[in-house]
């Protein structure tokens, strides 16, 4: 990551193998007691580590001091110490080398480099799956042959051997050291352990590689490692600080593929039956849908908001795909323990207190990548309901703020009365777009201006079961309906829209104005009286042309005929034409019930960009 440290002349001759005329004694004796001075009160005898018992459940708890560590993995022996006062180098040269990269030159004699004390950065994931299925994340099993989440780091042999006699190691951690550790063999060498945490290691080369073996307990896990290069009198001669960090917990956005999508079918005869809006996602994605037995879990159908989607990776290629569940915990709250969770598929649930409608998952989401205010956002921004401390639980929103790379912000839904993001807002992707994609935002002007041209004795049966309105003409002209929506847009929706344009850096031309019409329930908040035809599902698998399944509005008098719907004229119209749209029948299941078809879906999705390369 970066180079720095002092380049003595007594060192570099040394490491050119040259020998020190006995002239030059009183000089050279002067520079080498100046390092040995700088370096003493950090390296002064065998420093002590707390015991390092990878088993013990409470690692980052109080412990009793153990004896000194020994690390040795046939190629190295060291010891640990836990002074984080131990000095390091300023990273100011002394003599007549020059740093520069990492790579040390000898000015006066004009060879050939030196030494390229440099190493590789780390980035790795937090090891909080069960891989060996005994019931416990792996973090509190110790070692053990199947965990994949140990992050590799190599001190190259190449590098070591060719130290002068006498040179050591030291390996200094800065940062949480309670939430990480390192490995060298069977022995942790540095990091969270039983007592305090190790934050020293001085080890001694004896032939090939040292591999340190990083392992985290947190996501977004972040923390440096010095690693300075000792002369045989212990004064660093140089040093390269690595980073080393967890992967944050990034959650999924519409423009990544999708993998695999569920949906709870339900078969309660013809008034709770969401039969056909199954079938014709099954028809689209065949194998990639699970069903989920309505039996199994309470004919809890909601399962957008029961869990969202979210992945780790490292740098080695490995993913750890995370359902961060939510504290709803109703019908479906054992269903990820049941079939999702198993080696590299983890549960984890972050919130606490008393649970409201806030904190389903319908209340969470996240855009596509976004440049906003010269800032590159590679995974997009997450946002969420919450406004004047009212919203998605406080420790939820605490945590998806602490993993920095999607930038929460905060959007208000306290005047819907589900009170979730896709009651109102959803991206589709959009490859004619300018920035690949449309923002999709409830609009009611577009709905009574798409209603205001239509015969007024249109009939409506299913508006008429449901809501008292029998034709297109009882609804626009029921003003008290009109001035409702006509204060949402102005109080709400517009706002809302300008909120968008700000934290994502739209315009409007990003957006499609979508068509909707709320109502009222006492005392709760506006829902959508027209079916909320921004709440779709979105099934973009790779190779594959993208599908949105979007609630059939049934603005029309036959149930039947989709294309006589001027309601879906108008959606079909304004949608990237790339897009594949399906009208499904959500009426009696969700919509009705104050939910879409975003809500009883669940999709998981293949992460795009590296982390590590962006950030």
């Amino acid at each position: 990551m970066r180079a720095g440290g002092a380049g003595y002349i007594f060192a570099t001759m040394r490491r050119l193998g040259l020998l020190i005329p006995v002239i030059c004694c009183g000089l050279l004796a002067c520079k080498e007691d100046d390092a040995a001075e700088g370096t003493e009160a950090g390296e002064s005898g065998e420093s002590t580590a707390a015991s390092s018992d990878p088993t013990d459940p409470d690692p980052t708890g109080s412990g009793t001091q153990g004896s000194a560590q020994t690390g040795d993995e046939g190629s190295a022996t060291g010891t640990s110490a836990t002074d984080p006062t131990t000095s390091t180098a300023s990273g100011e040269s002394t003599g007549e080398d020059t740093v520069t990269g990492g790579t040390t030159t000898d000015d006066t004699t004009g060879g050939p480099p030196a030494l390229e004390w440099t190493f590789d950065d780390v980035f790795g994931r937090a090891n909080v799956d069960d891989d060996d299925a005994n019931g416990k994340e792996d973090w509190f099993d110790g070692r053990f042959d199947g965990d994949n989440e140990l992050a590799q780091q190599v001190l190259p042999g190449s590098v070591l051997d060719a130290l002068p006699a006498g040179s050591r190691v030291r390996l200094t951690l800065s940062g949480p050291g309670t939430d990480l550790r390192a490995w060298i063999g069977d022995e942790i060498v540095l990091g969270g352990t039983q007592g305090a945490p190790i934050l020293e290691h001085v080890l001694t080369p004896s032939g090939g590689d040292v591999t340190l073996e990083w392992e985290f307990l947190g996501h977004n896990t972040q923390a440096d490692l010095t690693i300075s290069l000792l002369d045989a009198q212990d004064a660093e001669v140089e040093n390269f600080v690595a980073a080393v960090r967890a992967s944050p917990l990034i959650t999924n956005h519409h423009l990544q593929p999708a993998e695999h999508a569920w949906v709870v079918a339900v078969s309660g005869g013809q008034s709770y039956n969401n039969a056909s809006m199954v079938q014709a996602m099954e028809s689209v994605l065949g194998d990639k849908l699970t069903k989920v037995p309505e039996e199994n879990y309470d004919y809890d159908v909601w399962i957008q908001d029961e869990f969202e989607w979210a992945t780790t990776r490292s740098s080695d290629g490995g993913r750890m795909n995370v359902v961060i569940d939510s504290i709803r915990n109703r019908g479906l709250d054992d269903m990820p323990e049941d079939s999702l969770v198993g080696p590299d598929y983890v549960a984890q649930t972050w919130g606490e207190g008393p649970k409201t409608s806030y904190d389903s998952f319908g209340n969470l989401d996240a855009s596509p990548p976004v440049t906003v205010d010269g800032v590159f956002y590679p995974f997009g921004r997450i946002y969420y309901g919450r406004y004047n401390g009212e919203g998605i639980n406080a420790k939820m929103a605490e945590f998806l703020v602490s993993q920095e790379v999607q930038k929460p912000f905060e959007i208000d839904t306290t005047w819907l009365c589900v009170g979730h993001v896709d009651e109102y807002s959803t991206f589709v992707p959009d490859p004619s777009a300018p920035k690949g994609f449309r923002l999709l935002l409830a609009d009611v002007p577009a709905m009574y201006k798409i209603l205001d041209a239509l015969p007024k004795a249109t009939n409506l049966p299913l508006y008429n079961k449901d809501y008292g309105y029998g034709s297109i003409g009882e609804i626009v002209g029921d003003a008290g309906l009109r001035a409702y929506n006509e204060d949402i847009q102005a109080d709400h929706l517009d706002s809302i829209r300008a909120v968008f344009k700000q934290e994502l850096g739209l315009d409007d031309a990003d957006i499609i104005s979508v068509p909707t019409i709320f109502e009222g329930i006492n005392n709760c908040g506006a829902v959508a009286l027209t079916p909320g035809t921004v709440n779709l599902a979105m099934f973009n698998f790779e190779g594959e042309p993208a599908h949105a399944f979007v609630p059939d509005p049934f603005m029309r008098s036959t149930f039947g005929d989709q294309n006589a719907d001027p309601v879906i004229a108008d959606y079909k119209a304004r949608m990237p034409k790339d897009l594949v749209l399906h009208f499904v029948d959500n009426w009696n299941v969700y919509h009705t019930n104050l939910g879409e078809v975003h809500c009883g879906t669940n999709v998981q999705r293949a992460p795009l960009a590296n982390w590590w390369e962006e950030n």
